[in-house]
């Protein structure tokens, strides 16, 4: 059973305060619409109770549950009371090595599927088997709704799913050449946001610590972060900013002797007035090792990550990171399943969640 979730862990997450969280979940005035609304998508997804009336599911849905048909055009529809309809996820299996970003997006698909009524099945793919997906055997195709994939999966991949006839989601991947909804978080202006964070304090050397070769996302944060120098740049010469790229094998077995080794390597000359992380873990990861170097944060050197993921909050010093959809993206996603059952001739949608700054005490 998990743990019972509080209000503090909720204001945490949201950057705001205990307070503005127990008014905002008790109903009473003193808080925006807005961020009553946050609040309580927040509580739901992180598992807090909500005194909410469960919605039934539209009449719509259980026929299509009941007749989705694949290579078997004479079987009979099962009848709706007989059927356990399911959303199918598919998700590389790294993601899911104590990785705090997708267990998140994880939770928030199976709190939108519960509340509809769905199950939801999870099949992790190991890296090299990520070509030709094909629904498990053990899996019966008629109870399937629809299948999220989350993540970054080759092309061909997506083919394969799309080809089954089965409306499929792809959450926090985009294949323009390719006709499927998407659900995204915005990884551009996050990064973007994160280094104009750092100028606007006056940094003028800032370094961005990624990951080309992880993920998409990363690749986008890193150039969200260029665009915050030219933008503050203007069409003039540069030099007096310099932003540079620490390409760290993220997640690898040597990633924090590789982080140790750019850090001792410093000097004045090539010192940054801040880091830009690529997300939360690698920020989390850079603190202590600036600390046992003698580099104080923020005094001497600013860090911001991307996430905010719940530990950033309790980091020495708090992290100052991003906001950027988790439970959110999983639930968006299950939602725009729906919509994609319900309209199944309409263009297709490319859904982009908003990022916002979460002031702590690194930057």
């Amino acid at each position: 059973m998990s743990p019972k979730v509080s209000m503090q862990q909720i204001a945490d997450r949201l950057g705001m305060s205990k307070y503005t969280v127990s008014q905002a979940l008790s109903g009473k005035s003193g808080v925006s619409e807005e961020n009553r609304l946050r609040i309580q998508e927040t509580a739901k997804a992180m598992g807090y109770t909500l005194k909410q009336k469960h919605p039934q599911r539209p009449a719509a849905l259980h026929q299509t549950a009941s007749h989705i048909s694949h290579g078997d055009t004479d079987s009979k529809p099962a009848a709706t009371t007989e059927i356990t309809p399911y959303i199918l996820v598919w998700i590389q299996s790294t993601y899911l090595e104590d990785n705090p970003f997708w267990g998140k997006v994880l939770t928030g698909i199976a709190s939108a599927s519960k509340e509809l009524g769905y199950e939801h099945l999870i099949v992790p793919i190991a890296p090299h088997h990520q070509l030709g997906l094909q629904m498990p055997s053990y899996l019966d195709p008629s109870h399937c709704i629809g299948q999220l994939l989350a993540g970054t999966f080759p092309a061909q991949s997506v083919i394969s799913l799309k080809q089954s006839g089965i409306p499929l989601i792809l959450i926090d991947h985009h294949e323009p050449l390719i006709e499927v909804d998407c659900v995204l978080n915005n990884n551009l202006d996050a990064g973007k946001m994160a280094c104009q964070r750092l100028l606007s304090a006056g940094a003028k050397r800032v370094i961005f610590i990624g990951d080309d070769q992880f993920a998409v996302s990363f690749k986008e944060r890193w150039w969200g972060c260029r665009m915050a120098l030219e933008d503050i740049a203007g069409p003039g010469p540069v030099e007096h900013y310099h932003l540079k790229k620490w390409q760290i094998p993220y997640s690898g077995p040597h990633m924090l002797h590789q982080l140790e080794r750019k850090v001792a390597a410093l000097t004045p000359e090539t010192m940054p007035d801040g880091f830009v992380c690529a997300n939360d873990h690698l920020a989390l990861a850079l603190l202590p090792i600036l600390s046992r170097h003698g580099l104080d944060v923020p005094s001497q050197v600013k860090v911001i990550g991307l996430d905010n993921i719940e530990t950033a909050a309790y980091a020495t010093p708090t992290l100052s990171t991003i906001e950027l959809g988790k439970e959110a993206l999983g639930i968006r996603a299950v939602e725009t399943l729906l919509y994609r059952l319900q309209h199944p001739g309409r263009q297709v949608e490319k859904v982009v969640l908003s990022a916002r700054f979460i002031a702590r005490d690194s930057g």
